[in-house]
């Protein structure tokens, strides 16, 4: 049987798009990515004199704007040549112009798939849904939004990279770990955190992967680290993950659908400590597992690190899989 064929167009960040790749290769796609068409650079010196004068001048970047579309999707109809693929997703669609999506749509057979894997809020996409046959969104509340109430909507969750195996590392001391940009709205909390699992004697291994001296003298803690030295790909992220015993998640302000962080804790078997109380309401919680930050009285943390893991039921583990998440969003359940 022929490999089904997908377009993949999706920020590069992180190596988290390399993942994807490698998942979709996993369980049996062909897979186009895109994201180079994301780089840019001017064509000329004329084009970046241009540019400087305009923006100085007119106060706008859209002339930059209007250079990055044409060369973006000049790219994209090298990429494609005269080929047409089984599916596209391209999660984060608000980073593409319309008239790329449009022609990713053309070069697309069966279903041409959006996901918005970022709140509406912060990156509004309304003017492009229509140009998709299906689009997902990661945080539910999304779904009463009164700026989408007449376009269809599905909601779905992010998921864990079943690809790669746990190898469940134990170590002497627990062991808790977070990585995050830096977001004034959870500056406060991760700090606190750090503090009490500190004197709960827990080894912290919390990064902030910048350099900006505006953001690192936000925090006080020394339990934190910082340096771009520290911004990992998401492979070795996920080695981190794997080689802690607590993983922390500090949920950004605006958003309730739950970040990767949960669904790799119940993943690796790993406790976590979160700021979304959403959490509470998904069949994978337990409060053995799980412990909602800001909830729950402090002093129980000690009480918390104290309990046992419980194991969650395997076929509530898979709901959460790649393999699952792949299969529902290009609706292949019956193929």
């Amino acid at each position: 049987m022929a490999r089904k064929t997908i377009i993949l167009a999706m920020p590069p960040s992180n190596g988290i798009a390399e993942l994807i790749e490698k998942n979709l290769q996993f369980h049996g796609y062909e897979i186009l990515r895109i994201d180079s068409i994301l780089k840019f650079k001017y064509n000329s010196l004329w084009e970046r004199i241009y540019h400087f004068a305009h923006k100085h001048i007119t106060k706008s970047n859209t002339y930059k704007k209007k250079l990055k579309a044409k060369q973006s999707f000049y790219k994209a109809q090298q990429l494609l040549a005269n080929n047409y693929y089984d599916y596209t997703l391209v999660i984060r669609p608000d980073i593409y112009s319309q008239e790329v999506l449009t022609l990713l749509k053309q070069h697309t057979k069966n279903k041409f798939i959006g996901y918005q894997w970022d709140g509406l809020k912060r990156f509004p996409v309304e003017n492009i849904i229509p140009l998709f046959d299906r689009f997902f969104i990661f945080d539910h509340t999304d779904l009463t939004h009164p700026d989408y109430q007449s376009y269809k909507l599905h909601s779905i969750t992010n998921f864990y990279f079943d690809m790669v195996q746990p190898l469940h590392i134990k170590n002497n001391k627990l062991q808790a770990y977070f990585i995050g940009d830096h977001q004034a709205c959870r500056v406060t909390a991760i700090q606190h955190c750090a503090e009490i699992l500190a004197a709960n004697e827990v080894d912290i291994k919390f990064v902030i992967p910048t350099s900006k001296a505006k953001d690192i003298k936000c925090y006080k803690s020394k339990h934190i680290t910082f340096g771009k030295q520290n911004r990992l790909s998401y492979y070795e992220n996920l080695k981190h993950v794997d080689s802690a015993d607590i993983l922390v998640d500090f949920v950004i302000a605006g958003h309730n659908g739950l970040s990767f962080r949960h669904f790799e804790a119940l993943y690796y078997q790993k406790k976590l400590i979160t700021t979304n109380t959403h959490v509470k309401y998904y069949d994978f919680y337990h409060p053995n597992n799980i412990f909602i930050w800001g909830e729950r009285n402090l002093d129980e943390i000690q009480e918390f690190l104290a309990k046992p893991f419980i194991q969650i039921d395997s076929h509530i583990v898979e709901k959460y899989s790649f393999k699952n998440w792949i299969k529902t969003i290009l609706d292949t359940s019956n193929s």
